[in-house]
């Protein structure tokens, strides 16, 4: 063996090399998710020192909150509210009890499956500069894809549903799916694969698992999802799809973990909408019984499609206060949202955008009409027509590991599952979004886009 030769111990170092730089760089994809992490556009890498980011089982600290996939989370339900004058000779106030809770939730599993054959992977170690390029460019992609739907899903409502489906000729592959609320079309591109389950049971359709979008149309009243009559993977569907307005599109893998309003949260990671809802059960607290563990309404209940504008922003912030917080870090949306509210101050006398970057790199419009400025930040990952005001001090990010590994259980990074040339490797993260505070976060819904 020549001294340049890469062995397999090398080439397992490589991976695990690479798999650092990964981690490092994973949550730069998108800007929820890079903000709860604690990535530093600037240094490159992860903040371990940022005061909001990913606590994960190995850190300091971090093996007291977590054990094994249990997470003890503390509920901050509202200050102390006790303080207040006192005479000379008068007797002060007894103290109160802080209004904490304490929550288990537990990680969940996101994985991304790669493979190569067995010539890649060898040509990879013997030192074929283009076959640990493709390993490489392969395993970033992975990495990518994990962060996307990651972002996508703290985004979401803990279900795994990313559209409704409104009609449609089934059995058939063109579906027509919601241009409102929880729509999300900038998120179903072709090639990308998803389940299509019956929202009531949480089970695929017929024909509905693993399958891969062909094609989209988008206008301004109608936006339609074709899906391509091949078989995606190996244990995906073919041929096509029974559906109805019963139906919706679902991560992969939602098929058959049960009723996805039961399970929200629990397969899927937590999401932002949960964490916004005035109603339901959020961490084992009932939202309905406890009035600061709701959300806030940024617009008091006033359901009418209107612009977002600087008075309903003000309104909102306004509201906002009640939780006793007077800015926030960010607030983030719908993009064509965000660029209306934009349009609309360029017809202002004398107004100069200002813009504001935020510590992950992402920049969007500042509005300074809390109690310091804040960008406004597009994600098209979050639902159509709604913005939210994120206090990141309120959210908290857990992890087993600081960022995503390949799974090594059984001694390999690569291994094989039949009798071909075919490895598979994976990309696994376990992670959970818990919630201190519900009423800090500030949603803003029936806003109309730009065209």
């Amino acid at each position: 063996m020549a001294v340049g030769d890469k062995t397999l111990t090398t080439y397992a170092n490589f991976l695990y090399e690479l798999q650092g730089s990964l981690q490092e760089v994973f949550p730069s994809e998108a800007p929820l998710l890079a903000e709860l992490s604690g990535f530093d556009a600037h240094m490159g890498i992860v903040d371990r020192a940022s005061a909001v980011k990913r606590i994960s089982s190995n850190m300091e600290g971090g093996r007291d909150i977590i054990s094994g996939s249990s997470i003890r989370h503390t509920i901050l339900l509202s200050g102390l509210g006790i303080a207040s004058g006192v005479s000379e000779t008068g007797t002060w106030q007894a103290p109160v009890a802080l209004q904490t809770a304490k929550a288990n939730i537990t990680l969940t599993r996101m994985l991304a499956p790669v493979s190569v054959s067995v010539d890649v992977e060898r040509d990879s170690r013997n030192g074929s500069t283009s076959a640990a390029s493709i390993v490489t460019e392969l395993l970033d992609q992975a990495s990518k894809d994990l962060a996307r739907k990651e972002n996508l899903a703290f985004h979401g409502d803990g279900t795994g549903k990313v559209q409704a489906i409104v009609s449609g000729s089934s059995p058939g592959l063109t579906m027509t799916v919601s241009t409102t609320g929880t729509a999300n079309l900038d998120v179903l591109l072709p090639g990308s694969i998803w389940d299509i389950l019956t929202d009531s049971t949480g089970a695929a359709t017929t024909g509905g698992k693993r399958r891969k979008i062909a094609s989209v149309s988008d206008s301004a009243t109608t936006q339609t999802v074709t899906f391509d009559t091949a078989q995606a993977a190996s244990d995906g569907d073919s041929g096509n799809i029974t559906f109805s307005s019963s139906e919706g599109i679902y991560f992969l893998n939602c098929n058959g973990q049960g009723v996805p309003a039961t399970i929200a949260g629990s397969f899927i990671p937590q999401g932002l909408e949960q964490i916004a809802a005035v109603t339901g059960t959020f961490e084992g607290i009932a939202k309905g019984s406890t009035q600061q563990w709701q959300g806030t309404d940024g617009r008091a209940g006033d359901t009418s499609t209107a612009a977002l504008s600087a008075v309903m922003m003000d309104g909102a912030v306004r509201r906002g206060r009640r939780a006793a917080i007077g800015s926030w870090d960010f607030g983030i949306g719908d993009p064509a949202v965000i660029d209306l509210y934009k349009q609309g101050l360029y017809a202002s006398v004398r107004y100069e955008p200002s813009v504001t970057t935020l510590k992950s790199g992402f920049s969007g419009i500042a509005y300074d009409g809390a109690d310091r400025p804040f960008p406004l930040i597009k994600d098209p990952m979050h639902k159509k027509g709604g913005i939210k005001l994120v206090d990141k001090a309120s959210l908290q990010l857990y992890g087993d590991e600081e960022g995503p590994v390949f799974l090594d259980d059984d001694g390999a990074t690569w291994r094989r599952f039949s009798r071909s040339l075919v490895k598979e490797a994976e990309m696994l993260d376990r992670v959970q979004l818990g919630a201190k505070r519900c009423n800090t976060l500030v949603f803003l819904n029936n806003l109309q886009p730009a065209t």
